[in-house]
């Protein structure tokens, strides 16, 4: 009986190290995904910036032109 109840200890130790080292590699992954996708942000941060300047020259050129276009 007692054989047995080592055993179930053994095999019980066995899975939850192997559960555990599971964990571990997951939250490598989360963290290796939080990196990429804070460099990601970055460059959508930039590309948002480049877009809003381009915005706001086709803006002020529009209102230049309306404002000639209302002169003339």
């Amino acid at each position: 009986m007692k054989q047995s109840v080592q055993d179930y200890r053994r095999e019980l130790a066995e899975r939850t190290t192997a559960i555990e080292t599971q964990v571990i590699n997951i939250y490598h992954d989360l963290k290796e995904v939080k990196e990429l996708l804070q460099v990601q942000n970055s460059r959508l941060r930039t590309n948002e910036q480049a877009i809003a300047k381009w915005k706001g020259y086709a803006a002020g050129i529009l209102w230049i032109s309306g404002i000639l276009a209302w002169f003339l």
